[in-house]
């Protein structure tokens, strides 16, 4: 059995709040490691974890997609894979030829040309002279660089350096290889490139690191998740697992923090410009999405019904009435509109007081994301809103255990589809001997 190419064992890396506490305690260490003491592994005031005691192995020809939202600690920790950080706690151990891009044009001098750096990073990354010689011809192509191979890197675009800081990395087979958010670079083309040389490494035993916020790029490349959250993680687990946690805590990130969602009488606006008005003859107090069993909740899973209650105060007795719900996704206003009218095609009559009102979602088909919604009251006769909210209540839809949402997260609803193939060859055969065999037919009328 092959050894792990990569350990990793309860690394922890911390970083001062300030610069003055960073070189305040950096100086403190130095003095510490001088007479021959271990640094002081605890956190100190005005210090926090960037990475927190994090374990893992990867066995060569693994693939490892690391996600996480930003400031969660994945570049910090490629950079101590990489070697340009030293752990604080815990301990490294790598075995192999390291090839990294940690970040556009890193460790490329401005002042030299593509072709110079081309040499300083190769031996950087442990070519020798030949191999760089032997392969350079190869690197300016695959970058696509041409005739600006000669000219400063400080002259380069972003993209540029990405490029040849790739070819750079790839080209050079190393067994281990780290990247952090670089396939989003150059056009279509290039790349399919990238990904189609990462797999050409990764069948070759190349154990890979990739660092992305693109859930699918990572599920095209890697075989194996790592999700990294406030320093911390839970090991490796399946990458579309991986996916599903990333998502999560982004919807945790992105959801709108709508406690105490009531509204007092005097926020309200007669005119359409605020985002809760009306024209005070009916308040909503209160919303609440609840579960079947009448439990207020905050996120359901995949295709479960919900209930968005609606507590109002009337505050005249009112006729010809219509309660209307508003959803909205993140990206889109308006998926879908819930009309008491246009579901049951009749009016509520309130008198005055306090009333409840509740709105039963069957079976929605709502794919996973966050969802907002806006509740209003109209009165058929007076062509108005007697109140409005533009976002009361909001929701997180989870992704399903038994399949992995993945294609655009701007997408809001799922459809129940069906798949069929076949050829043309087979459908035109299939038409002919229906043709025949209805000539056949004819033939003995």
């Amino acid at each position: 059995m092959a050894k792990p190419s990569v350990i990793v064992e309860g690394v922890s890396k911390k970083f001062g709040l300030s610069l003055k506490s960073a070189l305040k305690y950096g100086l403190l260490d130095s003095y510490r490691r001088l007479i021959g003491k271990d640094s002081d592994h605890s956190l100190r005031p005005g210090e926090f974890w960037a990475l927190n005691d994090v374990s893992f192995s990867l066995e060569p020809g693994d693939t490892l997609g690391i996600m996480g939202i930003n400031g969660s600690g994945k570049t910090t920790l490629l950079r101590i894979l990489n070697g340009t950080y030293s752990p604080d706690k815990g301990k490294v151990t790598l075995r192999g030829r390291i090839g990294a891009l940690i970040a556009a044009g890193a460790g490329f001098s401005p002042m030299l040309s593509g072709r110079e750096n081309v040499y300083i990073s190769g031996t950087l990354l442990g070519m020798t002279p030949r191999e760089i010689h032997k392969k350079f011809d190869e690197i300016v192509a695959f970058a696509e660089l041409g005739d600006f191979i000669d000219m400063p890197v400080r002259n380069y675009s972003s993209g540029m350096s990405v490029r040849l800081g790739f070819a750079i990395a790839v080209i050079g087979t190393p067994e281990i290889l780290l990247v952090d958010e670089v396939l989003a670079v150059g056009d279509m083309n290039f790349q399919k490139k990238c990904y189609e040389r990462i797999q050409a490494l990764k069948d070759r035993g190349t154990t890979i690191l990739l660092v992305s916020h693109s859930p699918g790029a990572i599920w095209a490349v890697c075989n194996k998740g790592l999700v990294i959250h406030k320093s911390r993680c839970k090991g490796i687990i399946s990458v579309e697992d991986a996916c599903k946690e990333y998502e999560y805590i982004n919807m945790l990130v992105r959801k709108p923090n709508l406690a105490g969602s009531g509204r007092e009488e005097n926020t309200l606006q007669a005119s359409y410009e605020g985002s809760v008005g009306g024209t005070g003859d009916v308040i909503i107090t209160k919303v609440e999405v609840l579960d079947e069993s009448n439990r207020a909740i905050s996120e359901i899973e995949y295709g479960e019904s919900f209930c968005l209650r609606l507590n109002l105060d009337i505050k005249k007795p009112l006729t010809d009435v219509i309660v209307r719900m508003q959803i909205n996704a993140e990206m889109i206003k308006s998926i879908a509109i819930i009309d008491s009218y246009e579901s049951g095609g009749s009016f509520f009559s309130f008198p005055e007081g306090e009333h409840v009102v509740d709105i039963w979602v069957r079976r929605p088909n709502l794919r996973p994301g966050v969802y907002e919604f806006g509740p209003s009251v109209l009165q058929k006769t007076a062509g108005v809103h007697l109140y409005y909210d533009y976002c009361a209540a909001s929701l997180i839809v989870k992704q399903p255990a038994n399949r992995f949402f993945y294609a655009d997260f701007r997408a809001s609803v799922h459809l129940d589809t069906t798949y069929s193939v076949s050829t043309h060859d087979l459908i035109t055969e299939t038409t002919s001997v229906d043709v025949q065999n209805q000539q056949n037919s004819f033939g003995q009328k």
